[in-house]
């Protein structure tokens, strides 16, 4: 943006001192007119604050309102803007606003763009087929390498190069447990790298000009038409607000638990003692909680059980049973 300062200020001379003789001014007010309107241009740029980006057609959207809307102030108002070097100046400042306004509000047009275009796309890209990018969250969970391996997965799998980053990071913290999740995540990353069921890509975008690596990775997903896989709930429903689909490994865990009915019979191990005195607690193999009743005094051993009752927690499900005689 500097050198668009330059030449727009390059400009602004010019064509005060090309259209000097039509504005019947001298040389010298052809260049105070200028400096004059650069000086202008500076103090509402310091107004507006700085750009991060460039976005062309934004910026030339807005700028070319804002000029539109400065020639109908001229013209509503030609009492007060009768000298044609003061409307130069008007259109100039009028012109530059609307430029930098496009650049600081350049995300409202791509994101209008591309909500547009996932819409469009929505019924000619099928979920199989569709693209699907990971988050740090997922890699270090490690389930997607057991999914992939059992050929559950399909389409490609985007890695963006600002996750393996802060993996990396992760992995050289002083914590201990931090550098252990890292270290398992880029275990996990060279794995799915190893296999040959679905494709693994790099994406190097940077998106410098966002904040956070949840703000990066849905950029990156309306840009290249993905879905998200993660096993984080709050990026979950911010995707989902912003119409991108989202895969969510807790949500998958969750379905693929087993359907249990009171009366049905099941066969567990008694692990540890329950809340109540006489409970005792077991696992089925998905992890769900199972309290049996009066099982406290039959500590590690192997039981047949009956479910009586079910309850559903945020947590997850716990599913109540007595000893079967």
């Amino acid at each position: 943006m500097i050198l668009f300062r330059i030449v727009y200020s390059i400009a602004i001379f010019a064509v005060y001192i090309i259209f000097r003789q039509s504005m019947d001014i001298s040389m010298y007010m052809a260049f105070l007119y200028s400096g004059v309107t650069v000086l202008c241009i500076l103090l509402l740029d310091l107004l507006l604050g700085g750009i991060k980006s460039y976005r062309i057609v934004s910026s030339l959207l807005i700028g070319i309102a804002f000029l539109v809307l400065g020639f109908l102030l001229i013209q509503s108002f030609q009492s007060v803007f009768q000298q044609k070097e003061i409307n130069l100046i008007v259109l100039f400042l009028f012109l530059y606003a609307g430029i930098i306004i496009g650049n600081k509000n350049h995300k409202f047009f791509e994101s209008l763009i591309t909500n547009v275009a996932l819409k469009h796309n929505s019924t000619k890209i099928k979920l199989g087929s569709q693209p699907k990018v990971l988050d740090t969250s997922t890699l270090i969970d490690g389930r997607i390498a057991n999914i992939v391996d059992c050929g559950f997965m399909e389409g490609s799998l985007v890695i963006p190069g600002f996750v393996l980053k802060e993996l990396q990071n992760i992995a050289d913290s002083h914590d201990h447990l931090r550098r252990q999740k890292g270290r398992r995540g880029l275990n996990v990353l060279k794995r799915l790298q190893e296999q040959t069921n679905v494709k693994v890509e790099i994406d190097n975008t940077s998106f410098d000009d966002i904040g956070t690596v949840d703000e990066k990775l849905l950029a990156l997903s309306m840009k290249i038409y993905a879905a998200i896989i993660t096993t984080d709930f709050n990026l979950m429903k911010v995707a989902e607000i912003q119409n991108i689909k989202v895969l969510n490994l807790n949500n998958l865990a969750i379905a693929l638990r087993q359907t249990i009915l009171p009366g049905e019979d099941l066969i567990i191990t008694i692990a540890k003692e329950g809340k109540d005195p006489s409970q005792g607690v077991g696992y089925l193999d998905d992890g769900t909680m199972v309290v049996v009743e009066n099982g406290k005094k039959r500590l590690g051993e192997t039981l047949k059980v009956e479910a009586t009752s079910l309850l559903q927690t945020e947590s997850g499900r716990i599913i109540f049973t007595k000893v079967k005689a």
